[in-house]
């Protein structure tokens, strides 16, 4: 995957969602226009053919506008490319034989997860973008990767040791009466060196 150094392609999410798929993932040279201009050049006949006699007067929803949008790309990649002397989806048939096919959706779906490391609280707690979500108890003061899809985080689990346990968003007054079997207390008044404890 051939990437820009804009701070989206530059994040820890991307990298691992490479890493899951098997793709490598490369980034242009700094300030180097010439190695990504194959990429620009495709932004730029999109621009000139489509985007500059787009009437968007005409346009009533986004999902119109990315109808319209699939139409035209559909339309130029069954159209023959000089260049190539064939239309793009032929030249793309071609090679498909180099195209991996996913295990399963399941598998691709869990392959995009936003991956994060979280340190369970006391009170058998985690937070991500500060809503908190409710972890079994074994994992008291242990770090533990969460997998979510931000859209579906009815859906978020912990991955430990190849299984996947369930977090759900947090009641507060629910949580607040749960009994745990967390470690007793330190009793400082029996420890060496503290006098008048």
């Amino acid at each position: 995957l051939y990437l820009d150094n804009g701070s989206t392609y530059s994040n820890e999410q991307l990298t691992l969602i490479c890493g899951s798929l098997g793709i490598v993932k490369l980034h242009t040279p700094v300030r180097d226009g010439a190695s990504k201009a194959k990429v620009e050049r495709s932004f730029r006949t999109l621009k000139d053919s489509w985007l500059n006699g787009f009437d968007s007067s005409t346009v009533s929803s986004l999902e119109e506008l990315n109808r319209l949008l699939a139409d035209y790309v559909r339309k130029r990649n069954t159209t023959i490319n000089r260049t190539i002397g064939e239309t793009p989806m032929e030249r793309y048939q071609k090679g498909i034989s180099h195209v991996r096919i996913p295990k399963s959706k399941e598998w691709l779906d869990e392959c995009f997860m936003n991956r994060v490391t979280r340190k369970v609280n006391l009170d058998s707690t985690i937070s991500i973008d500060k809503v908190y979500y409710d972890v079994p108890m074994q994992f008291i003061r242990t770090k533990v990767e969460i997998r979510f899809l931000p859209d579906k985080m009815q859906d978020a689990y912990i991955f430990f040791e190849g299984t996947k346990y369930p977090v759900r968003q947090t009641n507060r007054a629910e949580n607040g009466r749960t009994k745990r079997n967390n470690q007793n207390a330190i009793d400082y008044s029996k420890m060496e060196g503290f006098d008048n404890v």
